[in-house]
């Protein structure tokens, strides 16, 4: 390997460079001379000799591949190269299209070595614009090179493959395809869901704040024997609970397990006159108070619920049954604001796509074992989503046409086939990393017709129910258990809050003043002074970030337009273009700082209200 080349990989990817050292020379991969003079690689692999550039004239043949794709791509667009090869195509298509950054896959380690052997990165100008330079060998690779190239930016870069590599590696380009249309997918699903609810968030954690005072936290203020090695059933509401009444009202008479309810199972039990040890929930819309809405129109005092403190906080309201409380991770005003008087560290509930999830987190944290899921389909069953005695007038439980026509098959737990859709494989993606965590722990399955769960054992709950003992349950486990949090300095969190929401107005207009000034200076062409105020702006942003409020509330709330808004002047930072760096930074301030003043506004009356309800709670 030529020795530029050894220091450039030391600096942006020493374990590529590790792993070229260890490799000896391979007489699979050899540097050919075509018949034009250029060098070219022949790999042989299955016994087939093959050609990654062309054996005749690789210069000719980089400039039809470069016109067959030109329409493809844009001036300065970012680039993943799939195929390294010698460079050829990276090379043309890099001066050809000044790629603002780019990076290149490569999966075998003998052609990148070769390569290296003779390409110079460091003296090639146009390698100087290279983010990372992956070796893809396993599938576990895959990730973390997509990861490392698109988490940081705002817009997907273009995918150039080189040819031959879709011939000759034609199961890892589909593999790094498939992982990264699915990264795309999932980063998506997830801008959505903060787009959708980063304020509500907030706002439900403000609301509820209150109740964290005057309930106990389920992880740290309860005697952990009540729970531990006890049997869990966690009910979910797939359609396969139709099937599991009778068994979970004989287990209920045995006390043989604690029936804990996620999310709208406890309509279906209730139907079925089966009340739940308690009810978890943690969804955060409005409309989750239509959930509860008949315990609270029968007045049913003997469900618990347990709630994530960034639950839909008309959830809480009127609930006529006792109440528990878990912290979520979406919850920063708690995670700013709270200490326990006896634990440095509360113990939260990572948010997860479905409350069955966060159950899991919290059923493993109490030391419950076995759990059993019931009735978790990650499926639908007869066009179905849920079990019966559950409808809303919000959504239908009959799947609509569309949806049908959108679903696909999965794997069943007995190995057959049942229909799914992208939101379930989701959840129960999520549902397998956590149990892949939980080795100690035994977690069965008894879904009838639901989806394949790894981790979990497939077995029928009128099978398990054999192997329960009885007299388990402690009956009110739910009884006298007070919060223990430190109430003194609560108090002094809050007033802190209370007086950074009264000056951070000020703050925000000054931001404001001197993006107008910046761009006034852009506009009369006096680029002198843009350096002076870049910092001003700079100096009165961090004023704003180190603030309490800031951290518990204006982050939060606006965490989408914040990460938008930080990609894009990061791009520009140590720009030579003053002008266009100047008209990033105005635009995205502006609409940075616009979200902070909708946010401010959102919270300021209840701030206050709920201030003084803590003042009565802790005085």
């Amino acid at each position: 390997m030529l020795i530029d080349n050894r220091i450039i990989l030391r600096e942006k990817a020493k374990n590529v460079l590790e792993r070229l050292d260890e490799l000896n020379e391979s007489e699979n991969v050899k540097l050919i001379e075509a018949k034009n003079g250029q060098k070219t690689l022949q790999i042989e692999t299955n016994n087939q000799k093959q050609f990654i550039h062309s054996a005749y004239n690789p210069e000719k043949e980089t400039d039809v591949f470069v016109e067959k794709i030109k329409t493809k791509l844009e001036e300065r667009e970012p680039i993943i190269f799939i195929g390294f090869g010698l460079g050829y195509h990276i090379e043309a298509i890099a001066e050809a299209f000044s790629p603002s950054w780019f990076s290149i896959i490569e999966f075998n380690p003998f052609i990148l070595k070769k390569a290296l052997s003779v390409i110079n990165l460091k003296k090639k100008k146009v390698y100087s614009n290279i983010k990372h330079l992956h070796l893809v060998e396993k599938e576990e690779h895959i990730l973390p090179a997509i990861l490392q190239d698109v988490n940081d930016v705002n817009n997907p870069p273009q995918i150039i493959v080189l040819p031959s590599y879709e011939r000759i590696f034609k199961e890892e380009v589909n593999r790094y395809f498939t992982a990264f249309q699915q990264y795309l997918k999932e980063k998506k699903s997830r801008f959505i869901t903060t787009i959708s609810f980063q304020k509500r968030w907030t706002y439900n954690s403000l609301k509820n704040f209150p109740y964290l005072l005057k309930t106990p936290n389920i992880l740290t203020d309860f005697d952990k024997s009540l729970f531990e090695n006890k049997p869990a059933i966690l009910v979910a509401a797939g359609p396969s609970l139709n099937e599991e009444f009778d068994n979970l009202k004989k287990i209920k008479k045995d006390r043989s397990a604690y029936i804990f309810s996620v999310g709208s199972a406890i309509n279906a039990l209730i139907e079925h006159d089966i009340y739940p040890d308690a009810a978890f929930t943690y969804d955060p819309t409005e409309k989750n108070q239509f959930v509860f809405q008949k315990i609270k129109e029968k007045g049913i005092m003997d469900i618990p619920i347990i709630f994530g403190s960034s639950v839909g906080f008309e959830t809480l309201e009127d609930y006529p049954g006792k109440m528990a409380h878990f912290i979520t991770s979406q919850d920063n005003i708690s995670a700013h604001t709270i200490k326990h008087n006896e634990y440095d560290h509360i113990d939260i509930a990572v948010d997860s796509p479905s409350i069955a999830i966060m159950t899991l987190q919290l059923l493993n944290h109490l030391d419950f074992h076995p759990i059993i899921l019931v009735g978790q389909n990650f499926s639908y069953q007869q066009n179905k989503r849920y079990a019966s005695g559950i409808e809303y007038d919000f959504v239908k439980n009959e799947l609509n046409e569309k949806e049908i026509e959108n679903a696909f098959e999965i794997e069943s737990v007995d190995g057959g086939k049942v229909l799914t859709n992208d939101g379930f494989v989701r959840m129960k993606t999520s549902m397998e990393l956590i149990l892949s965590g939980m080795k100690d722990k035994t977690v069965y399955n008894t879904t009838k017709n639901g989806a394949k769960i790894k981790h979990t054992i497939y077995k029928e709950l009128a099978a398990i129910m054999q192997e329960l003992p009885q007299n388990v349950v402690v009956n009110h486990w739910l009884s006298d258990q007070k919060p223990n949090y430190n109430l003194k300095y609560i108090k002094e969190q809050w007033q802190q809050l209370i007086t950074d929401a009264e000056q951070i107005e000020g703050k925000i207009k000054e931001i404001n003043s001197f993006i107008n000034k910046i761009e006034e200076t852009v506009n009369s062409r006096k680029l002198n002074k843009l350096h002076r105020l870049f910092t001003a702006v700079d100096e009165k942003t961090n004023e704003v970030l180190k603030t309490l409020f800031y951290k518990a509330f204006l982050r939060p709330m606006t965490q989408f337009e914040y990460e938008l808004a930080s990609k894009e002047i990061t791009a520009v930072r140590n720009s030579s273009d003053l002008i266009n760096k100047a008209k990033v930074i105005v635009k995205e301030y502006r609409r940075l700082i616009a979200e902070w003043a909708v946010s401010y506004r959102l919270v300021k009356k209840d701030l206050n209200d709920v201030f003084k309800e803590i003042l009565e709670i802790v005085d």
